[in-house]
């Protein structure tokens, strides 16, 4: 008598695999997808039943890119998500995360981060990559994977500092990136608009990813911000990097914006071209025109020098404050005015200054009396840090355009979905809360795209990417990550006003073959794995 823990009957199947869908029952034993197929008779018991008529049955999705680093250990239901279908996430982002740190650098590294990933009152016990990814061994709601973070690995070789990665101090650097691939990472990230990633030349970064390279895995790169003038192209030293060390190339969120909307052949053109000639390129994208960050972005060079207590210091001097101020308007303003400008960007969190929250940084200037560099200033020294923000979008043909790219790009075998949640602040942006529920639902009705692309671009493609063993498929032996949602009524609801609104349409998720959200509502379990 075939008996399982889930049985989940009469949905259709859309694999992961991109192949049509198909009509067939799911058995789910333990953690692992027991049977496919026809599952009907008298003798088939199972202790959990959903009835999934009309419903689709598939692969649960692979976030692969999200800052949930802090923030789901402070909050491991992650309701957002589950509504979502989401249960995996790829954490280590952006160079910036808390693995391999000593204790002091821990210390430091939190505080200046918090103005993207808080700061919450956790046990900070861990130093090691496998020790931080003991912390997510069932004690949250979905499955991580983790990248060595860039910046970490220089805290360690070098401290917070303006400084080559050079001698030994390189020697070490390489010794912790393979510890940490050995110890369970899938890959590297760096994120060369933020420190102390940003002081990092391309030679450092030939260097470290040859390690990476040695162990086949990823290099997720976000690429240097062109508005501080770096003279290099930033998409040509990423495939520099991957020319020279051989290391596999991923593209953090690679997209058309406001001002390159309706331009995916001219955006494309360098990583075709880098294809052609043998670099393994991949990327991902999120369903949005503009995007989030921290405020410590808009400071020069010099003032990270130090870390977080020495940025203190020359916050509160008057006169480095006067050079501080000149040169966030110079780095800014001067490559961004006439496309995207301070008018553009808005306060999303401030916790001791809330008044501000929702405001245009002129705005919120004008209402201090203040001008934005200064205001800036003000606002990073109050909130030790703890400012972020998203840039506002654009008219709604130019957004419909991006939709169109979007969906243009996610066409592309190449590409993955990954939402760049950033779950603090009073008021996010949406994109924590609908990327995946946007792309499914109105996206998908809107522009035509097949849903076993979809789910393949979420599930099987970023799987076999990032190494993540036996998901990404639903099939017999595979773990039992699943989604279950209608595809007819699944929506993002988060918009830029009312961003923490919770996705509609997904009605059950089980993580590891544990039930995380049944009938839209999470069941509190928290089965999640550090994988692969």
């Amino acid at each position: 008598m075939p008996a399982f823990d889930v049985l989940i009957k009469n949905g259709t199947i859309i694999d992961g695999t991109g192949r049509p869908g198909f009509r067939a029952d799911v058995g789910v034993l333990g953690d692992r997808i027991a049977a496919v197929g026809d599952l009907r008779g008298p003798d088939v018991t199972a202790a959990t039943v959903v009835d999934a008529a009309g419903k689709v049955v598939c692969p649960g999705f692979i976030d692969t890119h999200v800052h949930s680093d802090l923030m789901l250990l402070a909050d491991p239901v992650h309701e957002a998500a589950l509504r979502q279908g989401v249960t995996t996430e790829i954490l280590g982002q952006d160079g910036l995360s808390y693995a391999p740190l000593s204790p002091e650098n821990l210390r430091a590294y939190r505080r200046y981060l918090a103005g993207l990933n808080g700061n919450p009152d956790l046990p900070y016990t861990w130093s090691t990559v496998a020790e931080f990814r003991a912390c997510f061994d069932r004690t949250v709601a979905v499955n991580t994977a983790y990248l060595v973070p860039h910046g970490a690995i220089r805290l360690e070789a070098v401290g917070f500092r303006d400084a080559p990665l050079v001698g030994e101090a390189l020697e070490r650097a390489r010794r912790l990136l393979a510890q940490g691939l050995e110890e369970g990472a899938v890959g590297f990230s760096t994120g060369l608009s933020y420190y102390p990633c940003s002081w990092a030349d391309t030679e450092e970064l030939v260097e470290l990813c040859g390690v990476v390279a040695r162990y086949d895995r990823p290099y997720v790169v976000h690429l240097r911000t062109v508005f501080r003038g770096e003279p290099s192209d930033p998409v040509a030293e990423a495939l520099e990097v991957g020319r020279r060390s051989g290391v596999k190339v991923h593209f953090s969120h690679f997209r058309t914006g406001p001002s390159t909307a309706g331009q995916v052949a001219q955006l494309m053109a360098p990583i075709d071209r880098a294809k052609a000639e043998g670099i393994d390129c991949t990327l991902e994208t999120y369903p949005y025109p503009t995007g989030s960050s921290q405020g410590l972005m808009f400071l020069p060079p010099w003032a990270h020098d130090g870390g977080p207590d020495a940025l203190l210091a020359r916050l509160k001097d008057p006169e480095i404050r006067r050079r501080l101020a000149r040169e966030i308007d110079y780095a800014y303003m001067g490559s961004a005015r006439g496309t995207r400008g301070w008018h553009e960007i808005v306060f999303s969190y401030l916790p001791k200054n809330s008044d501000l929250v929702g405001l245009t940084f002129v705005e919120a200037a004008t209402r201090r009396g203040k001008e934005v560099p200064d205001l800036l200033c003000d606002l990073l020294l109050e909130e030790e840090f703890r400012v972020g923000f998203w840039g506002l979008p654009p008219e709604s043909a130019v957004w419909e355009q991006i939709d169109r790219d979007i969906m243009t790009l996610l066409s592309r075998p190449d590409y993955m979905v990954g939402s760049d949640a950033i779950w603090v602040g009073q008021q996010p942006h949406p994109r924590a809360y609908g990327c995946f529920a946007r792309i499914l639902g109105p996206l998908r009705r809107r522009y035509g795209v097949p849903l076993e692309l979809l789910i393949n671009r979420m599930t099987a493609v970023p799987a076999a990417r990032f190494g993540l063993r036996d998901r990404g498929v639903l099939a017999p032996g595979k773990f039992a990550d699943i989604a279950v949602f209608d595809p007819e009524t699944i929506t993002d609801t988060s918009t830029y006003e009312n961003p923490r609104s919770l996705a509609v349409g997904v009605e059950w998720v089980l993580v590891n073959g544990r039930v995380a959200l049944a009938g839209g509502r999470p069941a509190g379990v928290l089965a999640g794995r550090p994988v692969p």
